[in-house]
Parts: structure tokens; C-alpha cells; sequence
């Protein structure tokens, strides 16, 4: 039994990181970093996602007033803040979970692209010629943070997680999963190529996007929402500095 006069063991953020599955409350304190630059990026003019519902309920409450929205945002920063203090002193979450966190997510989205276009070229012998368009510093940061959260949260935690929900009871448990991860990563395919500013929908693209949402899938299902989504934001971050 330890001593009450000594010092109680420093956490270990690296091994417990990687010890089980992200849980929701961490996920949660892991990812407002995105939501935030997004939220505050859109208003220098920068595109809002396509699968961004909680943007247009933000301008709502806040009356479509500047001052009001950025008066809503500075209250969410408090309460994350708050949050953090009140998660630290019981010891349910340290600031230093954001290092294991960051650098797992980078590791996968380093080696997304490449694992893809090996699958596409030897297995299938296309290239995906993605259309990504011309973007540039805060832009880059600002698409990328919003696809990662708006993004996984729809695709994964909507619709990857209510397909395996609605599915579980009529197939069980292991077919409902990979069930939803198939429908989930076409859905997240098919929305790049719809809408007015969807690109053209073409065979190798498709592909390539379908891959890519099985990948995320994958990383959301073991590891968590927030792994999935700072996996995401930092693969596009990369792809789209090098357009």
C-alpha cells in the first residue's frame, strides 16, 4: 500500500493512450480544438463544409450578429475550459493526452494516402486524380479542421454508428459493423460528387474516396472519434499544402 506522504504516481499519457479506445468524453476535449479554428476560420471567408449542420444553428441563436456569435464562441471556450480543470482534478483527462493523440493521428494520416495508392495501383491499376483545388495557409487550416470534425462526426458517429445500430438486430453484431463501414465509406464518397460543388463523378476518385472512408472507419472503430477525426484533418492538411 502506498504511503499517504508519497507523491501519487505521474499519469502516463503514451501507454494509456494506447492501452484501449479513445472514449467519448476524451474525444470530446480532443477535438473542440478543430470545431474552434473552424468556427472562428469561416469567418474570414473561407468555405464551410458540406456536412456542417451546426454552423447554420450557431448563426441561428446568435441572430446573425457577429457579436453575438463570437460572444457564443468565447462562452464554449470558457466552459471547454472549464471542463479541462474540472476533468484534470479528477483525474479523468491531462492536457498532456494532446501529444499521443496528435502524433498517433499524424502517423496514420502519413500513411493513408500512400497504403491507398498502393491498393488502387497494384489491385485495381488506377490513380485517383482527385480535383483539390488551389488553397493556401489559413485556408488549408480551416478546410481541414472542419472536414475532420463536421466530417467524421457525420459520416462515423451518424451514419456509421446508426447503420450498426439498425442493422445489429437483423444480422448481429459483426456483419452490422462491417455492414455500416461499407455503407458509411460509399456515402462519404458519393458527397465529394454531389451538389453544385461536388466534383464529377468518376470511376478512380471514387475509389480512391471509398478507401479513404474505410480507412477512417477503421480508425474510428478502434481507436476512437477523436483519433478518426485529428487522422482526418491532418491528412488533408498534408494533401492540401502539397496542391
Amino acid at each position: 500500500m502506498r504511503d499517504h506522504d508519497e507523491p501519487a504516481p505521474r499519469p502516463r499519457p503514451w501507454r494509456g493512450h494506447l492501452e484501449a479506445r479513445v472514449d467519448g468524453i476524451t474525444s470530446a476535449v480532443l477535438v473542440f480544438p478543430l470545431l474552434l479554428v473552424y468556427q472562428l476560420g469561416i469567418l474570414t471567408g473561407r468555405g464551410q463544409n458540406g456536412v456542417d449542420i451546426l454552423t447554420r444553428s450557431l448563426v441561428a441563436v446568435a441572430e446573425r450578429d457577429l457579436s453575438n456569435y463570437l460572444a457564443i464562441m468565447a462562452a464554449m471556450l470558457a466552459v471547454y475550459a472549464a471542463t479541462l480543470v474540472l476533468l484534470a482534478r479528477r483525474g479523468r483527462f491531462h492536457p498532456r493526452a494532446f501529444a499521443p493523440a496528435l502524433a498517433e493521428s499524424a502517423v496514420y494520416a502519413l500513411s493513408m494516402g500512400t497504403l491507398i495508392l498502393f491498393v488502387m495501383d497494384q489491385l485495381l491499376g488506377v490513380t485517383p486524380g482527385l480535383s483539390l483545388g488551389g488553397n493556401a495557409g489559413v485556408d488549408v487550416l480551416v478546410i481541414s479542421a472542419g472536414a475532420g470534425f463536421h466530417e467524421e462526426l457525420i459520416f462515423r458517429v451518424g451514419i456509421m454508428g446508426g447503420c450498426a445500430w439498425l442493422l445489429t438486430g437483423i444480422t448481429g453484431p459483426r456483419r452490422a459493423w462491417l455492414g455500416a463501414l461499407v455503407i458509411s465509406s460509399l456515402v462519404f464518397a458519393l458527397a465529394h460528387h454531389l451538389g453544385p460543388s461536388g466534383e464529377p463523378l468518376r470511376w478512380a476518385p471514387l475509389v480512391y474516396r471509398t478507401l479513404a472512408g474505410v480507412f477512417f472507419a477503421l480508425v474510428y472503430q478502434i481507436r476512437g472519434f477523436a483519433v478518426a477525426a485529428w487522422t482526418h484533418a491532418l491528412y488533408d492538411v498534408y494533401v492540401l499544402s502539397l496542391a
